[in-house]
């Protein structure tokens, strides 16, 4: 993984499966402030390959998000853009208070649990919306949450009957006023967030009179370029169906309920990898205490998941790290397709291992202080973790075998340009070779001080990979790659 474009969310995807039978399984680690993909593609041999640039995974080209002009400033029909501060009696200042009125009773009346009043605001003669916030309320209701409210980020847009700037007081002509808001669903999962973790909406209200409260007419997801931070983290699953929610002691399994037994099955297996997962860090604290995984069979709801750009349909699954309200990872949502659980039960475990450790590590991630993070220690520690518990599979030994035999075998680590090209034999060269890399340091130094040294790079404890190579494995950078190759050309 590379750190990307600290001001974009999806500097690094994924490479296209192309003729490989095996779907990919993406990875897909998220921070505040710089959202980086990890990702694997998983080969006829069902080793994890590939990785490629954002528009490879996406249909089409995301903005730049960065620092988005101010769209919480009132704007005056007529003169798109134009700003005003609000004044206590302006009609701004009166539809913002309620509007904020909304999402608190929306807040207060999903924890108790009732639903008459989470319907109260919305408008009752439209029959759609209503259903469509039922079913909302029903969805969550089912979840484990330990954080549930709304609070309105900012009004993006308010509009008078009259046309009259809604920064004055106005007169009686001014209503009915329209209002846009952005409205943030803070939320955390219980046993999986470390914290509150953001989903935004836009709402859009209709303020009858000077006194009337405000009744929400229009409900939608906001679109990541909508956001300031560049993340709206829409839909969720409880976004698209009904949903059915499975829970074990370390995983929130969350499916459409068309099949219960199938989600029983999968959320056993869940748990069965969570419990290894958890067990294979040997690092210190801070990371995922549980998982949160949506399963999916409607190739249109994993395409829509958490994003607002359509993953193209090579995609099997990813674990997408969420920025929290207060940390730079709040919690992480994993999305996989449930048929690619069932086509090879065998390696089903070791996929869900696989990204389970990408949720695992994310909240360590300190992007503002990180080192920049190499597709071969993500995806090799990753990869490694998935595996630790079982010897080396042929598929890696007997690739590696024949580059040494045919004297290309360089013992250089593979560079990110292995990870980026087309060349499928040369990706999957690159996975096997991080992935021996990390269980060479695992097997000579103890998986602990392996786990420390990932931990270092991703917090930035020091200025460089090599750096934290050195502290941690009391050796230089060039002494440790020269003692990993003389072991892989032993051991393969």
């Amino acid at each position: 993984m590379r750190s990307g474009d600290p001001s974009g969310p999806w500097p690094d995807a994924v490479e296209p499966r192309r003729s490989r039978p095996w779907a990919i399984c993406v990875a897909l680690l998220g921070a505040l402030l710089s959202l980086s993909f990890v990702v694997g593609a998983v080969s006829a041999g069902g080793r994890l390959v590939g990785l490629d640039t954002a528009q490879r995974v996406l249909d089409h080209d995301r903005p730049t998000p960065g620092r988005l002009p101010d769209r919480t400033a009132s704007r005056v029909p007529g003169a798109p853009g134009a700003a005003a501060t609000p004044t206590p009696d302006g009609i701004d200042s009166r539809v913002s208070a309620r509007m904020r009125a909304l999402a608190a009773n929306r807040s207060t009346t999903f924890e108790r649990g009732d639903e008459t009043g989470f319907l109260a605001g919305v408008d009752q003669q439209d029959k759609a919306l209503v259903d469509g916030q039922r079913r909302l309320f029903g969805n969550l209701r089912k979840m484990p949450f330990d954080t549930a409210r709304w609070r309105v980020l900012g009004t993006e847009e308010v509009v008078t009957a009259d046309g009259s700037d809604p920064k004055h007081a106005g007169t009686a002509a001014a209503w009915p006023v329209t209002v846009t808001a952005q409205v943030r669903f803070e939320h955390a999962i219980t046993g999986v967030d470390l914290g509150p973790v953001p989903e935004i909406y836009l709402w859009k209200a209709r303020c009858a009179g000077p006194e009337d409260p405000c009744t929400l007419v229009g409900a939608d997801g906001a679109a990541d370029a909508d956001t300031t931070s560049g993340f709206a983290g829409y839909p969720a699953a409880w976004d698209l169906w009904d949903i059915r929610v499975e829970r074990r002691p370390h995983v929130v399994l969350i499916g459409s309920g068309s099949d219960p037994a199938a989600l029983r099955r999968n959320a056993d297996l869940a748990e069965r990898a969570a419990v290894y997962t958890l067990g294979a860090w040997k690092g210190g604290p801070g990371t995922s205490p549980g998982f949160a995984l949506v399963l999916t069979s409607s190739r249109a709801g994993f395409d829509k998941l958490y994003n607002s750009g359509e993953v193209q349909d090579w995609a099997a699954g990813y674990a997408l790290g969420l920025p929290g309200t207060d940390r730079p990872i709040g919690g992480v949502r994993m999305v996989v397709d449930e048929g690619q659980l069932a086509s090879d039960p065998a390696f089903a475990p070791i996929l869900l291992r696989h990204e389970m450790t990408h949720a695992l590590v994310a909240p360590l991630s300190r992007p503002a202080r990180a080192a920049d993070l190499p597709t071969w220690l993500a995806e090799g520690f990753a990869d490694w973790q998935a595996e630790a518990d079982r010897p080396l599979e042929p598929v890696i030994t007997q690739n590696i075998r024949a580059l040494i035999d045919r004297g290309r075998f360089t013992g250089e680590l593979p560079a990110e340009s292995d990870f980026e090209t087309t060349d499928e034999d040369r990706v999957e060269t690159a996975y096997n070779l991080a992935h021996l890399m990390l269980r060479y340091l695992a097997r000579t130094y103890g998986a602990e001080r392996v786990c420390t040294f990932y931990t270092d790079v991703v917090t930035g404890r020091y200025d460089s990979v090599d750096e934290a190579l050195t502290a941690a494995f009391d050796n230089t950078p060039d002494r440790l790659r020269a003692d990993w190759a003389a072991w892989v050309r032993k051991t393969v």
